[in-house]
């Protein structure tokens, strides 16, 4: 398995944050200060983000959950709550239904259990296409800004920059992978672990209907609804979203 790069800092129980598509674990970084102060904070770069070697030839959203699952398991990181944005969360329920040993709990960020629709994978035939025909940049400079609901956002210039480190290869292989993963929905419904779902009210990639039919069906869960808040809480929604984190996991690893 390819090396997978973290940056760590505190001390306590284990909260390891899955980043989204075109994300580090930069994205982090502010977000998590203040929870340093009571827990372990474990912020990886997925496979072929950031400073992480991408894995080999095609992969999948399960390469990539068992690959985070490997390295979890080499650092002796067990019993911790698993918190994923968008892309990262597809990879946290991937480990939730093939690696459950691992989690005490998970957490959802503006992420989805459902598999994609049929317009869903056309748009992502699409942005692949357009990669491979103008490349990266191009593709981020309209990606990026449609994350948010404020426009007008600081939050937005620091994420543009962290995406444009993006390589193409690494685009257009998780373009694929997110594509054609499957519905995880039974995760939700099934599992016993502790959940917590966020989901913005103006979310444009991840539809408020579709997020509150998850909190519905799902067994277990706390959910926080956003108001307007579009893909980005812990950017645009910041503290709101440090306090539900904190008092979830304080509960998670109360009783665990």
């Amino acid at each position: 398995m390819p090396p997978v790069f973290f940056h760590e800092e505190g001390s306590g129980r284990p909260l390891v944050f899955l980043h989204g598509f075109c994300e580090t674990h930069e994205i982090w970084k502010d977000f998590v200060r203040p929870l340093s102060d009571r827990f372990r904070i474990i912020m990886p770069d997925l496979p072929g983000f950031g400073k992480s070697e991408i894995l080999p030839a095609i992969f999948t959203v399960d390469d990539v959950g068992d690959a985070l699952a490997s390295w979890l398991k080499d650092h002796h990181i067990v019993d911790s709550l698993l918190i994923g944005h968008s892309l990262g969360g597809y990879v946290t329920l991937s480990i939730a239904e093939r690696h459950p040993q691992l989690l005490a709990g998970l957490g959802l960020f503006h992420s989805t259990a459902f598999g994609d629709t049929i317009e869903k994978k056309e748009n992502r035939n699409k942005a692949i296409a357009f990669v491979r025909k103008h490349g990266v940049q191009p593709f981020i400079n309209t990606f990026v800004p449609g994350l948010f609901f404020d426009k007008s956002s600081q939050a937005i210039p620091l994420v543009h920059k962290i995406a444009c480190q993006t390589k193409v290869e690494t685009l257009i292989g998780y373009s694929t992978a997110m594509r054609d993963r499957p519905d995880r929905t039974s995760v939700l419904i099934k599992s016993k672990t502790p959940k917590l779902l966020i989901a913005g009210s103006e979310d444009a990639l991840v539809p408020i209907k579709a997020s509150r039919k998850m909190a519905k069906m799902s067994q277990n869960c706390s959910f926080l609804e956003l108001a307007d808040v579009g893909h980005m809480g812990f950017f645009e929604a910041k503290e709101q979203c440090q306090l539900i984190t904190t008092q979830f996991a304080e509960q998670v690893f109360s009783n665990n």
